[in-house]
């Protein structure tokens, strides 16, 4: 563990509070105070925190690397860029705190501080995140009142600009599928949309992390039609999907579909073939994370075993750790093609 980070923990963790950010309820106050002391390894972690929601609470942009004077290098880094929360889940967004913790806490892990720029956004809808936690029917819009005061909340998670009107849109304000007037209309998604803008002359890898699934799932949401532009980002998702299946001993397989064949119908304004698109992203993937509606239903029937959740949070771990090897393997072919090409 890093030094920063124990001193953190021995400075401001009470008696009875969790030291790993995994075992914590994180609500968005808790969020915003855990982000806050990391402010105590700011060799290694920056936080940008400007932009607000339509409550006013932060929307969070989260830059991990490792110190370096070289400004040629680092500004040459390749950057691997995760949000999550988008639908208003705990799991994803606990899960994106928790790559957080362990790439700022632990040592292991100075490589991919220093090979990659990582810029997490962990909770990109904490309105809704913050009202699905006391509301019991299932929640993942934001809380932006309607333009008629009759309704609440825009599904940002179809929200992007690309696709918007292609599907059969949903004018009911009172959907939780509510896409909104216009695309890009909400904070959540002005907000993604401009850091992915700031990112965009070194982004290499974009994850959208949800909740309720198990699986890396590629372009395209709005069709079924693929193209073989396409083969590559759904042939290095086969090869994760393969690699992590074989070594991480889960109890459930990962599953590698199109986002369009796991839905099973059109999902418009999709940020991943947002980005995939507008960037000519090579790694665009939605990535769900734990099977929330599924151990409701398994719980009824029987105990899960010991250590699931740590279990399934290893294995998603590994994933990003594999994305992570395909994106530097990448980089540095095209460095050194670049450098043949140089001395030719």
């Amino acid at each position: 563990m890093r030094a920063c980070y124990k001193y953190m923990l021995k400075l401001l963790l009470n008696e009875n509070e969790e030291a790993c950010v995994e075992d914590a309820v994180m609500g968005s106050s808790a969020v915003k105070i855990f982000l806050k002391a990391l402010g105590m390894c700011k060799r290694f972690i920056s936080v940008y925190n400007e932009s607000l929601t339509f409550e006013k609470r932060n929307l969070f942009e989260v830059v991990i690397e490792y110190p370096n004077d070289d400004e040629t290098a680092k500004n040459s880094k390749p950057v691997i860029l995760l949000e999550a929360g988008q639908e208003a889940g705990i799991e994803s967004v606990n899960f994106a705190l928790f790559v957080i913790e362990q790439l700022v806490a632990c040592v292991e892990y100075s490589d991919m501080l220093k090979n990659v720029r990582w810029v997490i956004l962990p909770n990109t809808n904490p309105d809704g995140r913050e009202f699905s936690r006391h509301y019991t029917a299932p929640w993942k819009k934001n809380m932006r009142i309607s333009e008629d005061d009759r309704s609440i909340g825009v599904d940002i998670s179809r929200n992007f600009d690309y696709a918007f009107s292609e599907c059969n849109r949903v004018v009911n304000g009172f959907s939780s599928e509510y896409p909104g007037k216009k695309a890009m209309s909400e904070n959540e998604t002005i907000f993604i949309a401009n850091v992915l803008e700031k990112h965009k002359n070194n982004l290499r890898a974009y994850v959208s992390i949800r909740r309720d699934g198990h699986a890396i799932l590629y372009p395209f949401a709005s069709t079924s039609n693929s193209n073989t532009n396409v083969d590559k980002v759904k042939a290095k998702a086969g090869e994760i999907v393969e690699k992590i299946n074989k070594k991480a001993g889960f109890i459930q397989l990962l599953a590698n579909n199109s986002i369009f064949e796991m839905n099973r119908k059109a999902h418009c304004g999709h940020s991943v073939d947002y980005v995939y698109n507008k960037y000519k992203q090579t790694y665009a993937y939605e990535f769900r994370v734990f099977l929330e509606s599924d151990q409701r239903i398994i719980t009824k029937f029987q105990v899960l075993p010991r250590g699931y959740e740590t279990t399934l949070r290893t294995g998603y771990f590994s994933v990003i750790k594999e994305l992570y090897n395909i994106v530097v393997s990448d980089h540095k072919n095209t460095t050194l093609r670049k450098r043949v090409m140089l001395k030719v």
